[in-house]
Order: C-alpha cells, then sequence, then structure tokens
C-alpha cells in the first residue's frame, strides 16, 4: 500500500449510537415545528377576526348609542319643533270669512304659554278686526330652518318664512312675503308658538308695492319775459 493512501478511520460505535439518538430525538421536533408554525398563523388568523369583529360591534354599539340616545332624539326634536312651527304659522295667518270663529280657534289650536293668553284675552277684538278687514286669507310656508334648539328643555328657535294672499269682495288682492322668529315650545307632544315676532316689513310681491315711474317729460316752458324800463336821455 502507497503512502499516499488515506486509511478512513472508523468513528467509534459509541459516538455513532449519540448520533443515532440526536438524529431520533431531532425528528419528532422537526415534524412539530410546521405545525407549531400553522398554530401561530391560526391563532393570528383568529384574533385578527376577532379584533374586526370587536371593532365592528364597538362601532356598531357607538352608531346605536348616538342614533337613539344622543343625535336620534335631538334629530327627531328638531323636526318636531320645525313641522310645529310650519303648521303654526299656516294656522296663524289663515282666515275664512265664512268661519271666523273656527280661522280664530284653529290659530290658538297652534299657540301656547304667553301667546295663548294674549289670544284667549284679546280674542273679541281680533274678530272684530278680521270681519272689519272683509279678507279670506292664505298662506304657505316657502322658508323654514331651525336657529335654536334645546330639546332637554323642549324649546326651540325657528324663522318661518312666508307668502300670505288675501282677498275679498270690493277689496284689492294682495300678495305679501313674511319673515318670522317663531319660539316653539313642546306642550305635552305637540310643539305650539309661544312668542311670534315680525323680522323686517311686509314684502309685496307680484310687482305690489313698487313706485311708479316718473312721468314723462314735458315739452320746455316758455321763459316769461322780463319788462325793460327803458328811458331815453336827451
Amino acid at each position: 500500500m502507497s503512502s499516499d493512501s488515506v486509511t478512513e478511520v472508523p468513528q467509534p460505535v459509541s459516538e455513532m449510537s449519540a448520533d443515532a439518538e440526536r438524529s431520533a430525538a431531532d425528528a419528532p421536533r422537526a415534524r412539530r415545528l410546521p405545525r407549531i408554525g400553522e398554530r401561530v398563523r391560526t391563532v393570528a388568523a383568529v384574533v385578527v377576526v376577532v379584533a374586526v369583529f370587536a371593532a365592528a360591534v364597538w362601532f356598531g354599539v357607538g352608531w346605536v348609542r348616538a342614533a337613539f340616545f344622543t343625535d336620534g332624539p335631538r334629530a327627531a326634536a328638531r323636526d318636531a319643533a320645525l313641522d310645529g312651527a310650519r303648521q303654526a304659522a299656516l294656522n296663524i295667518t289663515s282666515m275664512k270669512m265664512s268661519d271666523v270663529d273656527g280661522s280664530l280657534a284653529l290659530a290658538r289650536s297652534s299657540m301656547t304659554g304667553t301667546l295663548l293668553d294674549t289670544a284667549d284675552k284679546n280674542k273679541d277684538q281680533m274678530k272684530q278686526r278680521a270681519v272689519a278687514a272683509g279678507v279670506d286669507v292664505t298662506s304657505k310656508v316657502i322658508g323654514a330652518s331651525v336657529t335654536e334648539l334645546n330639546s332637554e328643555r323642549d324649546h326651540a328657535s325657528t324663522l318661518i318664512v312666508l307668502e300670505v294672499d288675501s282677498a275679498g269682495p270690493g277689496k284689492p288682492a294682495d300678495k305679501l312675503r313674511f319673515t318670522w322668529s317663531v319660539d316653539m315650545a313642546k306642550a305635552g307632544d305637540v310643539w305650539k308658538a309661544e312668542q311670534v315676532q315680525s323680522v323686517g316689513d311686509p314684502v309685496p310681491l307680484d310687482g305690489q308695492g313698487q313706485l311708479a315711474p316718473p312721468p314723462p317729460p314735458g315739452p320746455p316752458r316758455p321763459r316769461p319775459r322780463r319788462s325793460r324800463d327803458r328811458r331815453r336821455y336827451r
């Protein structure tokens, strides 16, 4: 045998046994690693789903709370107050000469507080004025908004714009635009007017109330002649 040849030295039996035992021990661990990774991914996915569901429930509950405990009742109160203001303005500005008492009663049905007390005390004078006017009055709301709302105290302030038409036998027809500030209060389950104030003056519509155009200029007038006292001097 030449000197260049290398003789492989066999490992001792004890070392071979130790390697075999380590390989046998590592095999189950290697098999467990993929399973642990799968379990981690599964748990992470479950956590994400739970987090998303919890967020949905939280925001859902927040929306429900806003709808039913805060924003919802406030919006409902605002709409109810505005509807009541519209109806009150219509009832107060309506008059039928065929049923003056019924028209005044309809107006009072939309009032409360001081406004109702004043109307009750002066209903005879109001009837006399309505009969003396001798016109039927109809109106429609052309604009309305809530300017202030206190839903806890059941009070609201509104701005109502009305177009009011009046006509009667031998009376000129009028069409006016009124702007009212109407304070509303909840009487039982109904919003009613407790104060009405006019904002500015009524505005005539359909060209009524406009100034007549100035007359066309006439021919120039001749200037008066001055009398001259002529004196001759010699």
